[in-house]
């Protein structure tokens, strides 16, 4: 695979019948045919023929949208991080494994179980009902704390702690999800039988356990929005 020096891919800037090309995180890759890079210019904020690395970490979508060109070569750079670089072996290690994706879809499914398990106990209290809302929403809440350890490890790594909406939004309702996930293992734990309370006990029980619906739902918005943003 072709390898480009900053002086070389500052030819490739889409002008004059030149090709568009960018670097990102050590690959090149062409955008000429985006109608978002049009004369080499995306947005009048980024450009064509120059290593868009640090320009785009805070940008509203991570390394997946680079799916949608095709890539050329490998950026050769002068301030290329050093091979024992901390940071950028936890990057690597991260891009191999994906440790957030590969955990934020459980508990992002078994909210929606539970949830979706106490309509039914609900609608006809019995105790095989109440065990699998239980369950469902213990192994959720567990699986959560580790999403949030992996997801703020990701903010991290990819996003040097960006500070724009979809991430602080992503994070308070993350933290939301799993304290207030915590109250109802509380309650079981004290009372076996809260579920099936008709008092004010029984009632936040439920409350929280349909609540948490709507906070994961907001979790994954913003993780999508992450990822993907506006298609480029």
């Amino acid at each position: 695979m072709q390898q480009f020096t900053e002086e070389e891919l500052r030819k490739y800037n889409g002008r004059d019948g030149m090709p568009a090309y960018i670097a990102f995180k050590g690959e090149v890759y062409d955008v000429t045919l985006s109608e978002f890079w049009k004369e080499g210019t995306h947005f009048k904020k980024h450009f064509a023929g120059c290593d868009l690395t640090s320009e785009m970490a805070h940008a509203p979508h991570s390394d997946e949208v680079f799916a949608n060109y095709p890539c050329v070569g490998q950026f050769v750079s002068p301030s290329a991080l050093a091979p024992d670089n901390k940071k950028e072996r936890y990057r690597q290690w991260y891009v191999k494994y994906h440790p957030h994706p590969a955990v934020i879809h459980f508990p992002i499914a078994l909210h929606y179980f539970s949830a979706f398990a106490d309509g039914l106990f609900l609608a006809n209290p019995s105790t095989e009902y109440e065990a699998a809302v239980f369950l469902s929403f213990l192994i959720a809440t567990v699986m959560g704390f580790f999403a949030l350890l992996t997801g703020v490890f990701s903010w991290w790594i990819n996003y040097d702690f960006s500070t724009s909406k979809p991430f602080v939004i992503k994070l308070i309702g993350a933290l939301f999800t799993l304290i207030v996930g915590v109250i109802p293992l509380v309650q079981k734990l004290l009372n076996p039988d809260v579920p099936f309370s008709t008092g004010l006990d029984g009632i936040i029980y439920h409350t929280i356990i349909f609540i948490t619906v709507i906070s994961i739902t907001i979790v994954g918005y913003y993780g999508g929005k992450i990822t993907w943003g506006a298609r480029q």
